[in-house]
């Protein structure tokens, strides 16, 4: 614990982590004296050496260079037309990104191992900070793994075999293991068998590991504790039963567990299983499981203070801690399967602010499907995994019957998987603070209550009320909020009144396909719905749109709202007069999921609270799709919002003749920015104050026009535009609070 606070104190400079010290302090004076000076050498070590790390973790590139002599010192993956590894250039590291241009091209690049160093020709580029709410930090994240930079090269020349290390030499292995088992299993056997031998999950399919996460299943695809301790366990008992020894047994495991370590990936989880198996084997009778799981966190840190943030780490560690100390209590129940319960139950609690945190939802289902699932992995899929590569590397002739059994069972496994996945899962978004903090002492109280009989119920039930409160938190807040979401080339909004009196979605976005040839097809490519508006609406808690706004039916404003409806229930599906094939698509849709698709026009209103809404267009005689598009004017937090979808000037005219008097503080630009919109009489006819444009970063259409924002600079309105500005929060209560933005 103070190696933790003094790392996360250091790195983050918290004031959190900081007060939080200064507890942990006054607690070993109070509870734990003897232990006082070595806790606070400990933290005054980590300190220094986080201190020492963090100064030192600083790029030596400018930016500017073009030509570099890298080594590769990790695996090569290839997936469809995309390259992705890590190179090392001097001293520092690069994250290396490519895209194949032919399939022979593909193949060379197959064969290039670790170890090997290239002249390469290219660009450097800094890794991208998140442009949307609650979006992954991949800047942040290679920042974490010692990488500043991305190199996105042109060629690569003069390419040489060199020394490799030990541990090199074991990630060559393990690369060549995994493509053996690709080339010689079925593909579904082949992603779990690289999975449980090698650590390797990405050749499984996508849709299959997400419905694992859900159900609080990924741990199972992980090699930790339970995997390293089956497996050490397997390899002892063998032993025995040929007549090595104890000793000598132990002598070979503790050889062999580093190796293993290394060629099950080295992921935190997996490391801190081999330093505590290999602590057991060693110090068995001196020291208690506790103490291991203190000496694999201390090294672990002590190589890299930044593997704290390590989302592996933390679960791991957090699990393990938790198992152990509630150990007597598991141990304590005579059924099995009650026992599977509560190391499950235990497990589920202890990691559930994590969990909320970076996943923002439960499935209730996760605790009854580990009493299921665990044991089936651990005594018939795993061992199956063993058995299926030694056989058909030593007996062939056997593997094909233990092969199409391993086949039937995940077949089964995962389909059971899949059908579950979606069900009772509770969404409840990304605690805030406050709240994050109840659930860590919430957490706290569970464990305590093991210790108090007489208040145990109380404390051990105490995170149900905080997950109450986490229910209805949304419908307590005062502020509402309109985002601008960065969605590319194309356009999504989000309206939440305050108290969450109605949640809103102006169009979906849309991420265009098209057909390529099968090499480049990649396992799970980029979906505006998917990616970014689900993950989005999960963060925020949202469970139910009351209304989702299809504006007119062109692909880059509702190609995705499959993704939405298949996410979150839509109470009311509105569109506009004007039907095409894609706007006739997403009605079929939305009757298919119960949804009620409400038709409107020019003259239509509604009012939530103090918020007020009116539809301006369409008109219904409307000679294009964009003129026809659904315009939305608003009325919320004492401003006048306009929302035109692609209406054009002609539309705009209309708009003009019907409404004489139409003031607008806030305009949403239409068509991107393009020329034909927004005219001169427009911006004179509404006078905004504010104008959002939603645009894709170097687009092929050259949105937004000059013209265009030279009107809006004439008539000194402010301008926010996603491909600048990332996506844009504007909150509200009584009126306009703050205006957030998201810089790429």
């Amino acid at each position: 614990m103070a190696a933790v606070l003094a790392v996360l104190s250091m790195l983050t400079k918290s004031v959190v982590c900081f007060t939080l010290s200064c507890v942990y302090s006054f607690f070993l004076l109070w509870r734990k004296r003897a232990l006082f000076f070595a806790c606070v050498c400990c933290y005054l070590f980590f300190l220094l050496w986080s201190r020492w790390v963090a100064v030192h973790h600083v790029t030596t590139l400018s930016g500017n260079e073009t030509t570099f002599f890298v080594r590769f010192i990790a695996p090569i993956y290839i997936d469809g037309d995309r390259v992705k590894t890590t190179v090392q250039w001097q001293k520092e590291r690069l994250q290396l990104v490519y895209r194949l241009r032919t399939e022979e091209e593909k193949r060379k690049w197959e064969e290039i191992q670790i170890g090997t160093a290239c002249l390469l020709k290219g660009t450097l580029e800094r890794p991208s900070s998140p442009t949307n709410p609650y979006a992954f930090n991949y800047r942040r994240h290679l920042f974490y793994e010692r990488i500043h930079w991305i190199v996105r090269p042109n060629s690569l020349e003069s390419c040489t075999r060199t020394n490799v290390t030990w541990i090199e030499r074991l990630q060559i292995i393990r690369q060549q293991g995994i493509r053996y088992i690709q080339h010689h299993f079925p593909n579904d056997v082949s992603a779990f068998m690289q999975a449980l031998i090698y650590g390797e999950r990405s050749d499984i399919e996508p849709t299959v590991l997400a419905s694992y996460q859900k159900l609080g299943l990924i741990h199972l695809l992980a090699i930790s504790g339970l995997h390293m301790t089956l497996l050490v366990g397997g390899c002892f008992y063998l032993f025995i039963r040929f007549g090595i020894s104890r000793e000598r047994a132990t002598v070979i495991l503790l050889g062999c567990i580093p190796l293993y370590a290394v060629l099950a990936g080295a992921a935190p989880s997996v490391m801190r299983a081999a330093i505590m198996t290999s602590c057991f084997l060693l110090f068995s009778s001196r020291f208690r499981t506790i103490d291991t799981l203190s000496i694999a966190c201390l090294l672990l840190l002590g190589k890299d203070p930044y593997t704290v943030f390590h989302l592996g780490f933390q679960l791991s560690f957090l699990v393990c801690f938790a198992l152990i100390i509630c150990s007597s209590f598991i141990q304590s129940e005579r059924s099995i399967v009650r026992q599977l319960f509560m190391t499950s139950f235990i497990a589920q609690i202890s990691t559930l602010p994590l969990l909320l945190y970076h996943f923002y939802e439960v499935s209730l289902l996760s605790i009854p499907l580990n009493i299921i699932f665990v044991p089936l992995y651990s005594f018939i899929i795993l061992p199956l995994c063993f058995v299926a590569l030694l056989s058909h590397l030593f007996m062939p002739f056997v593997s094909s019957l233990i092969i199409y059994v391993l086949t039937v069972v995940l077949e089964h496994t995962n389909a059971l998987v899949l059908s579950l996945s979606d069900m009772f899962v509770l969404t409840l978004g990304r605690p805030p603070l406050l709240l994050l903090v109840a659930y860590i002492v919430s957490v706290f109280l569970f464990f305590l209550s093991f210790e108090s009989k007489k208040r145990a119920v109380m404390f051990r039930f105490s995170f149900l009320f905080v997950m109450i409160a986490h229910v209805i938190w949304p419908f307590f807040r005062p502020t509402g909020e309109v985002v601008m979401l960065d969605v590319g080339q194309g356009d999504s909004i989000y309206i939440e009144l305050p108290y969450r009196k109605a949640v809103y979605m102006i169009d979906t976005g849309g991420t265009m396909s098209f057909t390529d040839e099968h090499w480049k097809k990649r396992k799970q490519s980029f979906r505006v719905g998917e990616d970014v508006i689900v993950p989005f609406l999960k963060a925020k808690g949202v469970r139910t749109l009351d209304a989702l706004i299809a504006t007119h039916g062109d692909f880059d404003h509702i190609g995705d709202t499959n993704d939405i409806f298949d996410a979150v229930r839509v109470r009311k599906l509105i569109v506009g007069m004007q039907r095409n094939d894609l706007i006739e698509s997403v009605m079929e849709q939305a009757v298919n999921k119960g949804t009620r698709v409400q038709i409107v026009k020019s003259g239509d209103r509604w009012t939530v609270g103090k918020a007020q809404f009116y539809i301006l267009s369409p008109f219904g005689n409307e000679e294009t799709t964009n003129d026809g598009s659904i315009v939305l004017y608003a009325l919320m937090g004492g401003a006048y919002w306009l929302f035109t979808g692609d209406l054009e000037e002609k539309g705009e005219q209309q708009i003009m003749r019907t409404y004489p008097s139409l003031p607008v503080d806030i305009l949403k630009v239409g068509h991107h920015g393009s020329k034909t919109s927004t005219s001169e009489s427009f911006l004179r006819h509404i006078r905004p104050k504010l104008a959002l444009i939603s645009v894709g970063r170097g687009n092929r259409y050259g949105h937004p026009h000059r013209e265009v924002i030279e009107r809006l600079r004439h008539d000194h309105v402010r301008i926010f535009r996603t491909d600048e500005h990332g996506a844009v929060v504007i909150r509200f209560h009584k009126r306009i609070s703050t205006i957030q933005t998201f810089l790429p």
